[in-house]
């Protein structure tokens, strides 16, 4: 995805055009046949690996497909979508999880090529909208670390407990593997009733404690009651909420973002797939061992890292994802353009250096020092050196009166 991004950036039509739709359709489907056939079939095992690669290829090539359409929706219209599908895709599951083998290679042949045709019908369907309001620039970009970091933990964390006990979700029992499909509709359907039907408000990281809170369960219940196999069904379900909000998430951060939404969606899928393909490989690595008090510990040591540093519900990097539906007024990006520039203007006439320039930009946005050290990579008592030179250079006194020269 990170390759196809950066090449979508500079030709859109290689996931626009329909052409490029009809062949990673054709490519998916004889790709997803292989790849079936090859596990039942000894003679064929040596199609498993290059199925798998043209598979990948073609998966990648439909989210960043899926993606053109998700930037184009609001935030709550996109959840909308993306939980009703989940309902859906439940359901479907279900359908090929019990199917006779053929009817479940046909089914998963069919996916990429439906993947493709209700996609360009769901483009057709929602106009190009005007270009979003820019909320991620190039130099705020980084100060969504806890984002990436938040999502590679938890994706981690899910992996490691996923491979642990079944290894994928069809070796399941099928008590456990119906409980799963159960969870996903009924959570599905909770939070359609929210944000849907009550239109309730929410933020970054009340969504995301969800799925904390599901894994936080799941690894106390592995160490109480190890012997309970049906609450495995929490695994499954924690990692169907983790695509979903990352997916939703990634969509939020690219509608808002002044790179491209396809080099956006590439990049910051990886922070979800590479530590999901560690923690399964750790997972392999440790299959015989059982999950002992020092593993719990390590586990439930991550996910407090989470949620302390990042799921903050006031932190000032986060806020400004779901800001339609935080409840809250988010600081206008273009406001935070005209403060740069009037920043610039003054600091070009009183002879401030550039470093003494970039704090006082954030400084005028109203960010602490803690923020600005940390956004910088500077300490503390270095941005208040900075501080103090700004304000004898500008002939001010306090933080208040800086941003009143500003117009802040």
């Amino acid at each position: 995805m990170v390759v196809f991004g950066a090449i979508a950036r500079k030709v859109p039509a290689f996931i626009e055009s329909a052409t490029a739709g009809y062949i990673a359709a054709g490519l998916g489907a004889v790709a997803s046949a292989a790849l079936t056939i090859s596990f039942v079939t000894p003679v064929l095992a040596f199609a498993q690996t290059p199925a798998t690669v043209l598979c990948s290829c073609v998966l990648g090539w439909l989210y960043l497909q899926w993606g053109q359409f998700y930037v184009r929706l609001n935030t709550r219209t996109a959840v909308g979508c993306l939980f009703v599908a989940n309902i859906a895709g439940s359901l479907l599951k279900c359908l090929a999880h019990f199917s006779p083998f053929a009817l479940a290679c046909a089914i998963t042949m069919a996916l990429p090529i439906a993947s493709v045709l209700l996609c360009r019908m769901a483009l057709l369907d929602v106009p190009r909208p005007s270009r979003a309001a820019v909320r991620f620039e190039s130099h705020n970009l980084r100060g969504l670390w806890k984002v990436a970091a938040a999502v590679a933990v938890l994706s981690f964390v899910t992996a490691f407990l996923v491979g642990r006990s079944f290894g994928n979700q069809s070796s399941a029992p099928t008590d456990a593997f119906l409980l799963g499909r159960v969870c996903e509709v009924l959570i599905s359907a909770v939070v359609l009733g929210v944000v849907i039907g009550a239109k309730k408000s929410f933020n970054f990281a009340q969504l995301w404690r969800i799925v904390l809170v599901l894994l936080a369960l799941d690894v106390l219940c592995q160490a109480l009651f190890p012997q309970v196999k049906l609450i495995r069904c929490v695994e499954s379900s924690a990692w169907d909420l983790l695509v979903l909000f990352t997916w939703l998430t990634v969509a939020d951060i690219a509608r808002h973002a002044q790179a491209n939404p396809a080099l956006v969606f590439g990049v910051s899928w990886a922070f979800y797939t590479a530590p999901f393909a560690v923690g399964s490989v750790v997972a392999s690595a440790l299959a015989a061992a059982d999950v002992d008090i020092a593993t719990t510990t390590v586990l439930m040591f991550a996910l407090a890292l989470v949620g302390t540093f990042c799921l903050e519900l006031r932190d000032q990097d986060t806020k400004w994802i779901f800001a339609e539906l935080s409840g809250e007024r988010a600081s206008a990006p273009q406001d935070h353009r005209s403060i740069d520039e009037r920043c610039k203007s003054i600091a070009a006439r009183r002879g401030l250096t550039p470093r003494e320039l970039e704090v006082m930009q954030m400084l005028c946005k109203g960010r602490t020092k803690s923020y600005i050290a940390e956004t910088l990579y500077l300490t503390e008592n270095t941005v208040r050196s900075h501080t103090k030179h700004i304000y004898t250079k500008l002939d001010v006194h306090s933080k208040q009166e800086l941003m009143d020269l500003v117009g802040a």
